[in-house]
């Protein structure tokens, strides 16, 4: 008879640390509640327009700031979820009316939840990335 010879398992590895893991999966948890979420909303709750106050300003540079010091994969995303502050300072400062306000709103949720939604992909697409077998 032939002898059987024992092939080593082969095991899943991580190929992060433990901390980078754990902050993967909440932040995959998060962006999946508030995706989820803003689509609800979007959908079913009422909302109103969202007035421009002294901090539109602010985080839309602040935003665009992170957006030009950053790496390319959160520069997008940043100029991305820039478009809403920005556009309802134009809209503001055009005295557009309510209506065209109240569509630009629902424009940028829909924005905004594909964006969650893609940042939860890309965990997916991280987390891929870094398991790979010993």
């Amino acid at each position: 008879m032939a002898e059987l010879t024992q092939e080593p398992r082969k095991h899943l590895a991580l190929d992060t640390d433990w901390p980078s893991a754990t902050l993967a999966v909440c932040g995959f948890f998060l962006f999946a509640f508030l995706g989820v979420g803003m689509t609800w909303m979007t959908l079913r709750a009422r909302f109103d327009v969202t007035p421009v106050s002294w901090l539109t300003p602010l985080v839309a540079a602040s935003l665009m700031y992170l957006g030009a010091h950053s790496e390319r994969w959160l520069r997008v995303g940043t100029f991305v979820l820039a478009i809403g502050p920005v556009s309802r300072i134009i809209l503001w400062l055009a005295r557009a009316s309510h209506e065209t306000q109240f569509i630009n709103e629902e424009f940028v949720r829909w924005i905004e939840s594909a964006l969650f939604f893609a940042g939860s992909i890309y965990v997916i697409y991280w987390f891929k990335t870094k398991i790979r077998y010993v």
